[in-house]
C-alpha cells in the first residue's frame, strides 16, 4: 500500500512530522509525501507510482519532476519556472506521461522533497527524518545513499511547484537540519546520467 499525505507541524518541524506520519503506516508500506505548495498534473500519478515502486521495490526514494526547484535535473524547462497557469502545467504533465525513465540521483546533491516516495523499511533502516524544515529532504536522500539505497527521479511524473515564487519564504527561524552536506556536494558534483527505463 503506498500512503500519499501531506505532513505539516504549526512548529515547521517537518522531519517529526514525517516521522509521526510514518510510524503510522505498516511495515510493507510506502509514504507518498507531498509538499503542502505543490499540484499533481494528471490523474496517473498513483499509477506511475505504484509502476516505479514495483520495478525498483529497494528503491531508497523516489521523487517526482517539478515546475521550479533547486536543482536543474529535477526540474523541467527554467524558462517556465514563473508560470504559474495551470492549464499549461497539466500539458505539462500529459506529455510527460510517455516518460518512464527513473534518473539515478543517489550520489547527487540532494533531492527536493517536493515529492518523497519512501518504505517504511527503508525510513527504519536509517532511524527517520532527521529533525527540521531546510534539508531534511536532503538528509534523508544521505542517510539511504550512505546505507545503500539508490535514489531516483521519476522522469515522467510532474508536479507544479509554487516554492516562494513571489517571495514568500518560511518565517526566518525555520529550522535547519544539522550537518546537511547539500552545499558542499553541490559544487563539485556532475549531472546524474544514470536512466533507468521502466517497462
Amino acid at each position: 500500500m503506498i500512503h500519499t499525505m501531506m505532513p505539516f507541524a504549526l512548529d515547521m518541524n517537518l522531519g517529526r512530522a514525517y516521522n509521526e506520519a510514518m510510524s503510522r503506516i505498516g511495515d510493507d508500506d510506502w509514504a507518498c509525501f507531498l509538499d503542502h505548495d505543490a499540484i499533481w498534473t494528471t490523474r496517473e500519478w498513483y499509477r506511475q507510482i505504484t509502476k516505479a515502486v514495483a520495478f525498483v521495490p529497494t528503491a531508497g526514494l523516489i521523487t517526482a519532476v517539478a515546475s521550479r526547484g533547486w536543482q536543474s535535473w529535477q526540474c523541467t524547462d527554467k524558462k517556465n519556472e514563473d508560470n504559474h497557469d495551470m492549464a499549461f502545467h497539466r500539458k505539462v504533465g500529459l506529455a510527460r506521461l510517455k516518460i518512464r525513465i527513473l534518473l539515478d540521483v543517489t550520489e547527487a546533491s540532494g533531492v527536493a522533497g517536493v515529492v518523497m516516495v519512501i518504505s517504511k523499511r527503508a525510513w527504519r533502516k536509517v532511524g527517520g527524518f532527521v529533525d527540521g524544515m531546510y534539508c531534511v529532504d536532503h538528509g534523508m536522500h544521505f542517510a539511504l545513499a550512505d546505507a545503500g539505497y539508490r535514489v531516483y527521479v521519476h522522469r515522467g511524473l510532474y508536479v507544479y511547484h509554487w516554492r516562494r515564487a513571489n517571495g514568500d519564504a518560511p518565517p526566518a527561524d525555520a529550522p535547519v537540519a544539522k550537518g546537511c552536506r547539500c552545499r558542499v556536494i553541490r559544487k563539485t558534483e556532475v549531472p546524474p546520467s544514470v536512466r533507468i527505463k521502466i517497462p
